[in-house]
């Protein structure tokens, strides 16, 4: 039983895919297989996969229309949006210089009226300077005279009156 084929196989045959007396067999099977495979490929997968890239193809034009018009959308806010904030700046520069200008001019009449004020003052104390000046002036005549009587009375043992005293001081002769 050595030399006994294994599982009722036949020795003596050739590879079954090499055997030429099976090419027929193997040949119309191989058709049919392909042919049911190319069927099942050409009317279902395909179609499948058909359908799936042009509905990728159509969502993605899509997405790209949408993101193209969002764009221009966003584009024209930001400008919309620059042009509101270069107009609220222009009204707020112009209304800070119309504050700024009353406040000038509310600034310049109260210095005026200050001034004004302040120099009716300065001509007052001006004129009181004046009149405490004469005073004094006239007081240190009489002041004098006083003391020169007393003086001479003093070193010379002479008296003599104010007005005396007085003509002396202005002549500068005793």
């Amino acid at each position: 039983m050595a030399g006994a084929p294994h599982g009722g196989e036949e020795a003596a045959g050739a590879f079954p895919p090499f055997d030429a007396s099976l090419f027929p067999s193997q040949i119309f099977w191989f058709v049919l297989s392909f042919g049911v495979l190319f069927w099942l490929v050409a009317t279902v997968i395909i179609p499948k996969i058909k359908g799936v890239v042009e509905t990728r193809a159509e969502t993605i034009r899509k997405d790209i229309e949408a993101a193209a018009a969002e764009s221009a959308a966003a584009e024209a806010s930001r400008v919309a949006a620059e042009k509101a904030g270069a107009a609220a700046r222009a009204e707020g520069r112009k209304l800070v210089d119309e504050v700024n200008a009353r406040v000038q001019t509310e600034i310049a009449a109260e210095t005026a009226k200050i001034d004004a004020a302040e120099a009716d003052k300065a001509l007052a104390a001006e004129a009181r300077i004046q009149a405490m000046r004469a005073e004094a002036l006239a007081s240190v005549n009489d002041l004098a005279a006083d003391l020169a009587t007393e003086i001479t009375a003093k070193v010379a043992g002479v008296k003599t009156t104010a007005k005396q005293a007085l003509g002396v001081l202005k002549t500068g002769a005793a």
